[in-house]
């Protein structure tokens, strides 16, 4: 079949591209050579809607991130997404740390950041009051804002396909070539035919972008590292610091789901899986930490993680933007997208939909194109009335699972049956949370095992954690 856009890459920017072409009478196809959406940067970052105030004053990177944490009050309303705009304060310690802070007021300004106030030490640990005795100002910034990035673009997704969509998982692009006016896209799985293509791939990105310009961007991954914290969260606004020797931006956030984040760390990585946890990081962040809040119970980090981000290497530091262009013809890009991507990703989405109009791509509006989105709620959470509609349908709804998150067998299978189902237990984890609380999989990862081997009638050994070659059960004792 021969699409009207083919979307390279399920990350947040491509559903978010995707459901904003939905509202015209187009064929889209999502492709993503891994297994689920999400999968790349998306899936491992600190949730945080960036106000605005970091990137330079005036770049592309700060006024979508700006422009885009408005939007997304809309965008989650629409899609049924927990967020919220805690605010956060960006502290000083010593007078360098003020003049920084001034700096970032002044970017801030530039990229349409409204309402950041400087306010006194005092009146910074009023607000958070476990802060430490040694930070002098701050600088709070009412609209910085949280959100849970694996329902964002679980929801998205889903919108977008209940629209029209379609998704192809475990494709990899491996050539483009012209044909006609429009594309042939040569996967592992088959020829897709395209008269547009939107890149948004994020670590391979520049590699799919080379079949249509010659690369003038040197993009290589960075990797981020974080601490989890149980509940409940000992902070309630966002904490940064004004760096101080080499402190990489490391941040406290309050999560959406009520526990604390502590991260990222900035490292150079060798490649793009490289996503393991280091101990140099740990010792990092719990460092940072530990200097916001001297009170902090280091013991109650449940769990670390890593993603890799896309950098682009070969520009200066002070020129370094995002970048969104017509690569060539009737082929929109999107390149060096890192954090804050995510908080940007809605006014992004505006700018590649501008470069396809441009090309020539049409504009018949779906007159039955619908914004909204209602998760199902899950079992435990829901009112007597329907709990016991549930129950009487599937008594697998009775049966608790992970207790951590209060998941139950019936929650499970209902995501089994969804539009765009999970493949393994990380796809799971994303949609449910399974495996995410204070026992980390401890106690339910067996029994969601047995589970989804059941369902999908495969043996144990054949249930992976993340993809092929990640099996969780290595072999039998007995048969």
């Amino acid at each position: 079949m021969k699409y009207d856009v083919v979307i390279v890459g399920a990350g947040i920017l491509g559903c978010l591209t995707a459901r904003e072409l939905m509202k015209y009478q187009l064929d889209v196809l999502v492709v993503d050579k891994e297994s689920d959406i999400g999968e790349g940067a998306t899936k491992a970052n600190s949730g945080v809607l960036y106000a605005g105030f970091h990137p330079r004053g005036g770049s592309l990177k700060g006024i979508s991130c700006a422009r885009g944490n408005r939007m997304h009050r809309q965008l989650c309303r629409d899609l049924d997404v927990p967020m919220d705009y805690v605010g956060s304060l960006f502290v000083a310690f010593h007078q360098e740390g003020i003049d920084h802070i001034q700096e970032k007021i002044g970017k801030g300004r530039k990229n349409g950041v409204p309402d950041m106030k400087m306010i006194s030490g005092d009146e910074a640990r009023n607000m958070e009051p476990r802060l430490s005795s040694e930070i002098i100002a701050a600088m709070h910034a009412p609209t910085t804002g949280i959100v849970s990035p694996f329902k964002l673009v679980l929801h998205t997704a889903l919108n977008s396909a209940a629209n029209g969509a379609r998704f192809q998982f475990d494709t990899e692009v491996e050539h483009i070539e012209a044909a006609g006016e429009g594309y042939a896209l040569h996967t592992n799985r088959g020829i897709i035919h395209a008269d547009y293509i939107v890149n948004t791939s994020g670590e391979g990105a520049a590699e799919l972008e080379r079949f249509v310009r010659s690369r003038d961007l040197v993009i290589k991954p960075k990797r981020g590292e974080y601490l989890v914290f149980d509940c409940p969260s000992p902070v309630k606004h966002v904490i940064y610091q004004a760096q101080e020797h080499d402190e990489k931006g490391t941040l406290l956030a309050p999560t959406v789901d009520g526990n604390m984040l502590a991260g990222p760390t900035s490292y150079k990585a060798k490649s793009y899986k490289c996503t393991e946890t280091t101990q140099k990081g740990i010792d990092h962040i719990s460092y940072v930490a530990k200097k916001l809040l001297p009170g902090l119970d280091l013991g109650s980090v449940i769990a670390s993680f890593a993603g890799i981000r896309a950098n682009i290497e070969n520009v200066p530091k002070e020129e370094k933007d995002f970048v969104v262009r017509l690569s060539g013809r009737r082929f929109v890009s999107a390149l060096g997208i890192k954090n804050p991507g995510m908080t940007a990703s809605p006014y992004l989405v505006e700018k590649i939909l501008a470069h396809l109009f441009e090309a020539g791509l049409r504009q018949e509006r779906n007159q039955a194109f619908d914004p909204i989105y209602r998760a199902k709620p899950l079992f435990l959470k829901a009112d007597p009335k329907l709990q016991a509609k549930l129950l009487k349908e599937n008594p697998a709804y009775g049966n608790a699972v992970c207790r951590c998150e209060g998941i139950t067998e019936g929650d499970i299978l209902s995501v089994l049956d969804s539009p765009l189902p999970p493949h393994n237990l990380n796809g799971l984890k994303k949609r449910l949370r399974t495996g995410m609380g204070r026992c980390q999989g401890g106690f339910c990862t067996p029994e969601i095992i047995d589970i989804l081997s059941r369902e999908w009638g495969k043996p144990p050994e054949q249930i992976f954690k993340s993809g092929p070659g990640s099996p969780m059960v290595k072999g039998r004792l007995r048969p």
